[in-house]
C-alpha cells in the first residue's frame, strides 16, 4: 500500500505557515521558537507553566517576534488537546508540532519506584500520543505537515540515574516508529529529532546548534531520523538524516 507524500507549497496558497511547541524548556526552547519565527513562521507555544510561557513571550517580544500561547499539562489529554487546538487557530494553522515535553526523574534501574517510570511514561510517551492525535487532524491537506519529536539515543547505563528517562525515550522512539506509516498515509511526515548530548550554552550541544537542528529536521526533503551529537567539547555535528 503506497502512502500520500507530503503535498508541495502551492503559490496560489497562502504563505502563512504556524509552529506550536509543546514544552519549550528552559535549555534551548526560546532560540528554537527564535529560529522558525526568523523563517517566517507564525508561532505557538504550549507549557505548562504560565512562567515558562511568559519567558518565551518576553524574550522574542524584544525581537518583534509575537508568540500565542497557551497552559496546559500534557498528562492531560483533554486540556492539552484544546490547548493546541487554540493555539494553532490563533496562529492561523499549524503546519509543524514539536513535542519537546519531558519528566526526568532520578533513579537507579534496580531501585527506582515503578510509579516514578509510570510518571516518566505519562509525559514522555502518553503525552505525546495525546498531542500526535490532535495534531493529525490539524494538519491534514496542509503543505510540508511535519511533527517532530524530541527523542534521546538509548543508553544501557543511563547518566546520573536517568533510568526512568531512558525508558521514556525509548517508549518515545517507538511510538514514532509504530506512527509514522499511518501519519504518512494522510501526508503528515513524522520525524524524530535525536539530541545525544547535553544541551547548555556552553556545550556539548548549544542551543543555537540545537534549534537550528530542528529547523534542519522540517526542512530536510526526506528522512525520519535527525541525529545531533557532539564530536568535541567545543563543537557539534548534524548527521542529516540518520535513517532515509
Amino acid at each position: 500500500m503506497s502512502s500520500t507524500a507530503p503535498r508541495e507549497p502551492d503559490a496560489s496558497e497562502p504563505p502563512t505557515r504556524g509552529l506550536v511547541v509543546i514544552g519549550p524548556g528552559t535549555s534551548f526552547g526560546v532560540e528554537l521558537v527564535r529560529r522558525y519565527g526568523r523563517e517566517g513562521f507564525a508561532l505557538g507555544v504550549v507549557s505548562r507553566s504560565a512562567d515558562t510561557l511568559n519567558r518565551v513571550r518576553d524574550a522574542l517580544a524584544e525581537e518583534g517576534l509575537m508568540v500565542a500561547g497557551a497552559v496546559a499539562d500534557v498528562t492531560d489529554s483533554t486540556a492539552l488537546a484544546g490547548a493546541v487546538e487554540r493555539v494553532s487557530a490563533e496562529i492561523g494553522g499549524l503546519t509543524v508540532l514539536v513535542y519537546n515535553a519531558k519528566l526526568s526523574i532520578r533513579g537507579a534501574a534496580l531501585t527506582v519506584a515503578a510509579e516514578t517510570v509510570n510518571q516518566t511514561l505519562a509525559v514522555n510517551v502518553t503525552g505525546a500520543l495525546a498531542a500526535v492525535q490532535v495534531a493529525a487532524g490539524l494538519l491534514d491537506d496542509r503543505v510540508a505537515a511535519t511533527i517532530l519529536l524530541t527523542t534521546a539515543s538509548p543508553r544501557t547505563e543511563p547518566v546520573a540515574g536517568r533510568f526512568a528517562l531512558a525508558v521514556g525515550k525509548a517508549g518515545l522512539t517507538a511510538l514514532a516508529e509504530a506512527l509514522r506509516p499511518t501519519l504518512a498515509a494522510r501526508g503528515i511526515r513524522l520525524r524524530t529529532v535525536v539530541l545525544d548530548g547535553r544541551v547548555s550554552p556552553t556545550g556539548p550541544l548549544r542551543p543555537a546548534e540545537v534549534a537550528d537542528h530542528f529547523w534542519q529536521a522540517f526542512a530536510a526533503p526526506r528522512g525520519d531520523v535527525f541525529r545531533l551529537a557532539p564530536v568535541r567539547r567545543d563543537t557539534a555535528v548534524a548527521q542529516l538524516p540518520l535513517e532515509v
